[in-house]
């Protein structure tokens, strides 16, 4: 271990910092760890050695004065919210393409932001600050990161955003009460759209393409434009939100799953039945259920999660068909 008046670093991984304004790491560190400079209120640069492979995970997050970074070409991994609430940060030395970046890895980063608005480091797309009510995201942002449209600032998009082709990938919570949207294009090659991607988007005309094959829990949870005539949200076989008024629901067959918050806190149903084809139950799907007398489980096996039922105080049945 080497100890000198500012750096503790060990085995190649810079792991604490205590010293000035201005910061140059020495050559040498592999890594700068998870947590190394968090919050650090005085730092105003940084510089980087060549070698530098990793930048750990909440490594620079909320440095308030920070204002200038470089990046090295070596760097293969900026990791989770490492630059997050760095909003003076304004000059960096973009890192390379095919550098990993973690969720949250430049958001509130408000200093780079370009003239039309738009918060893009590498191929994410991790805000949008602009104020026009029809976006149109550049060509080249391959992830949507997470919160990017999730501020104050996206319910002057009352229009459509359209993304681009060549998208894979948009994150959790990207559009998150985005209740004034009323379109959303996801192009063809969007393979991913992660947890609460689109909660609570009531009024919004959402297209979703075939190659979307993996959507995590509450994707779509509020989305009501989206449902079926008899109030069923399901996509990809799961079952993320139900907007019909019956006491009893019968849920359709080839349903794999209830997602997360799928019936919380609907006051009506008293009786729901789930098919054979059912294999989970995501957390809290039925809490708050207040009114809830029975749940008709498949026979086969089904994976429960935690506090599914919570506060569901009339459950007197929960049992197979």
């Amino acid at each position: 271990m080497n100890h000198s008046d500012r750096f503790v670093i060990e085995n190649g991984v810079l792991k604490e910092y205590n010293g000035n304004v201005q910061i140059v790491i020495p050559e040498g560190v592999r890594e700068i760890g998870d947590r190394a400079f968090y919050n650090a209120p005085s730092i105003v640069s940084v510089s980087l050695p060549e070698g530098l492979e990793r930048i750990g995970k909440w490594a620079f997050r909320a440095c308030l004065r920070l204002k200038s970074i470089n990046i090295p070409k070596s760097v293969k991994e900026i990791g989770e919210a490492a630059f997050e609430d760095c909003c003076a940060l304004s000059t960096i030395t973009r890192p390379e393409e095919d550098t990993v970046l973690g969720d949250d890895s430049f958001s509130g980063c408000k200093g780079l932001t370009d003239k039309d608005g738009f918060l893009i480091v590498g191929n994410v797309l991790y805000g949008y600050y602009g104020s026009d009510a029809h976006v149109v995201v550049p060509t080249g942002v391959k992830k949507i990161g997470a919160n990017a449209f999730a501020h104050k600032i996206s319910n002057k998009i009352t229009n459509t955003i359209i993304l681009p082709d060549g998208l894979e990938e948009i994150g959790r919570d990207a559009f998150i009460a985005c209740q004034k949207l009323k379109s959303v294009f996801i192009p063809d090659t969007v393979v991913r759209i992660g947890e609460s991607a689109f909660y609570g988007c009531r009024s919004t005309d959402i297209s979703l393409p075939e190659s979307v094959k993996n959507i995590e829990d509450a994707a779509f949870l509020g989305c009501e434009r989206l449902a079926d005539d008899n109030g069923f949200l399901i996509k990809n076989g799961v079952l993320f939100d139900y907007f019909g008024g019956l006491s009893e629901v019968v849920v359709p067959d080839g349903v794999t799953r209830i997602s997360t918050y799928a019936f919380g806190e609907n006051k009506i149903i008293r009786r729901v039945t789930l098919p054979e084809s059912v294999k989970s139950i995501g957390s809290c799907a039925f809490i708050d259920c207040y009114n809830l007398e029975r749940v008709d489980l498949p026979n086969g096996e089904i994976s429960i999660e935690e506090h599914v039922f919570v506060r569901c105080e009339r459950l007197i049945k929960l049992e197979r068909k």
